[in-house]
């Protein structure tokens, strides 16, 4: 289903890693992050993982609203490494030509709900769409219209795993209701 996006080679970062993608063939909700993270064996292993501060904070929301099917994703599907072989973020460049792949991805899988992670993820999205998205205070999350999908930006999961610990709870809540009540 997602060959194209597989055999993508719009940039040399597929020379770092192919792109990581989620077995996934259906979704109710999408989650997307910023960049992909070094994997053994990409065939195996899937973005946003639950071994990742973001990953698990994402498994606790899956399994605690479990009548949905979920995908995970990210903007830039392949590995962004600096000269010295570590991990960085991707450039403005590098997201506008990858986004293309994202919107591949939500062409195919149809989610009813997109939820976009993060400034870096949401600027990327904003950029590409001609649209802006009010700021969120707190857990205070707005959903937009997208065709027939709803997009919603929030915290990146690994900033309230990291800054915003005391408040996890809330977050968690403020998302599970927003799935519940988009669906």
């Amino acid at each position: 289903m997602l060959d194209e996006i597989i055999n993508c080679r719009k940039c040399n970062m597929c020379n770092n890693q192919l792109p990581l993608l989620d077995k996934v063939d259906e979704c109710d909700v999408m989650w997307v992050g910023l960049s992909a993270k070094e994997v053994k064996n990409v065939m195996e292993d899937t973005p946003l993982s639950a071994s990742t501060k973001s990953g698990g904070l994402i498994s606790e929301i899956e399994t605690e609203v479990k009548k949905c099917k979920y995908y995970k994703t990210n903007v830039v599907k392949c590995l962004p490494l600096d000269r010295g072989g570590k991990l960085r973020y991707p450039t403005r460049k590098e997201m506008d030509l990858c986004i293309t792949n994202l919107f591949r991805e939500i062409e195919i899988l149809k989610p009813k709900i997109i939820f976009l992670l993060g400034k870096n993820v949401i600027k990327a999205f904003e950029n590409n769409i001609q649209m802006e998205f009010d700021d969120f205070n707190d857990y205070n999350y707005k959903m937009y219209q997208f065709g027939n999908m709803r997009v919603i930006p929030i915290h990146h999961p690994s900033y309230i795993s990291v800054y915003k610990v005391k408040s996890k709870e809330n977050y968690i809540e403020a998302v599970k209701n927003l799935i519940t009540f988009a669906l």
